[in-house]
C-alpha cells in the first residue's frame, strides 16, 4: 500500500505544470527596460529551498552591484533531477524534466524583464552542483557559463552532453563528507562520480581547452584565516574554444560547504573556508566572462 502511495506521489509530481512551480526573484534597482541585463539562477543543494539559498549566499547584494537578475527556484521535492531522477521511499527513482522547467524559468523571466540572452547563467551547490552541470550538458544554448560548489561531475548529469563549449568554474573540498573528492565507484567498478582532478579535466577536454602544461594557470590563495583549517588552490584554463574558461578551486582540508558563508544544519560538513568568498568569486568571474564565441 505505502509503495502504491508513492507511485502515486512520484505520478504527481511528474505531471506539475510548470507554472504551477515557485522560484524567488531578485530584481536590482538599477534595472531598466532598454538595458538587457545579465541572469542567474542560483539551484539550492537537496533538501533547500531557494528562498533559503537567497536568504544565506549573499548573492542579491553582489547582483546589485553588477546589475544581475537573478532567480533562486525551487526543486520538486526539494531536490534536482540531475540525471539520476528523484528518490522515493520504494528505491525506484522518478524522473523529473528539470532541464525544460529551467530552460522555460528563463523565457518567462525573459517575459517581464529585458535579459541579456549571451549572458544567462547557473550556480548551484551539490545536487544543485549537478544539476548545473546537466544544465552545461543539455542546454548550452541557453547557459553560457555555470559555477558548481561542493560536486564534481557524477555521470548521470552528463550522459547527454552536446559540444557546445561552456565555461565552468567549480569548487570542491578534499575533506568533503557527503561527495568526494576522489572517484567513486558502484559495487561492480563502474565510476559514477568523477574526481575533482578528474573532473577539472573533462571541462578542459571538453571546452577544447590546450592540454599543453605551460597553459595552465595555478596559484595559491592567501591563507587569510589560518583557523579554519584550510587553503585553496586555483587552476585555470582560458586557452579554450569560444573563448571559454574552465576554473577550479581545489580547497584543502575543506568541507561539503560553501566557502565564506556559513550554513547551519544538523549534520556534519567539515571545514567552512573563509579564505574565499565563493558567492563574490563566482559573481566577480560571470560579470567579467567575454560573451562566448567573442574575442576577448
Amino acid at each position: 500500500m505505502i509503495a502504491a502511495l508513492w507511485m502515486v506521489l512520484a505520478l504527481l509530481v511528474q505531471d506539475i505544470d510548470f507554472a504551477d512551480r515557485t522560484y524567488e526573484l531578485y530584481v536590482p534597482a538599477s534595472y531598466s527596460d532598454d538595458q538587457p541585463a545579465p541572469l542567474l539562477l542560483v539551484l539550492h543543494g537537496a533538501g533547500g529551498t531557494g528562498a533559503r539559498s537567497q536568504g544565506w549566499l549573499g548573492l542579491d547584494e553582489l547582483a546589485e552591484e553588477n546589475g544581475f537578475i537573478v532567480a533562486y527556484p525551487d526543486g520538486l521535492a526539494n531536490n534536482w533531477d540531475f540525471g539520476n531522477g528523484l528518490p522515493t521511499r520504494t528505491g525506484t527513482p522518478y524522473r523529473v524534466d528539470d532541464v525544460g522547467f529551467l530552460v522555460w524559468l528563463v523565457d518567462e523571466i525573459g517575459k517581464d524583464y529585458t535579459i541579456d540572452r549571451e549572458r544567462v547563467f547557473a550556480a548551484g551547490m551539490s545536487n544543485g552542483a549537478l544539476m548545473a552541470y546537466r544544465l552545461a550538458c543539455e542546454a548550452p544554448e541557453t547557459f553560457a557559463a555555470i559555477a558548481a560548489v561542493a560536486a564534481p561531475v557524477y555521470v548521470p548529469a552528463v550522459r547527454g552532453c552536446e559540444d557546445t563549449p561552456v565555461s565552468v568554474l567549480f569548487i570542491h573540498g578534499t575533506e568533503d563528507p557527503i561527495l568526494s573528492w576522489e572517484r567513486v565507484l558502484t559495487r561492480n567498478g563502474q565510476v559514477i562520480g568523477l574526481s575533482a582532478f578528474d573532473t577539472f579535466a573533462f571541462w578542459s577536454r571538453h571546452n577544447g581547452c590546450s592540454q599543453d602544461v605551460d597553459d595552465i594557470h595555478a596559484e595559491a590563495l592567501p591563507d587569510t584565516d589560518p583557523d579554519d583549517g584550510s587553503t585553496v588552490r586555483h587552476l585555470a584554463l582560458t586557452d579554450c574554444a569560444d573563448g571559454t574558461e574552465v576554473h577550479f578551486y581545489g580547497i584543502e582540508g575543506g568541507g561539503h560547504t560553501w566557502p565564506g558563508h556559513a550554513f547551519d544544519v544538523d549534520i556534519e560538513l567539515g571545514n567552512l573556508n573563509m579564505d574565499m568568498d565563493a558567492s563574490a568569486v563566482i559573481m566577480d568571474w560571470l560579470a567579467g566572462l567575454p560573451v562566448r564565441g567573442s574575442e576577448s
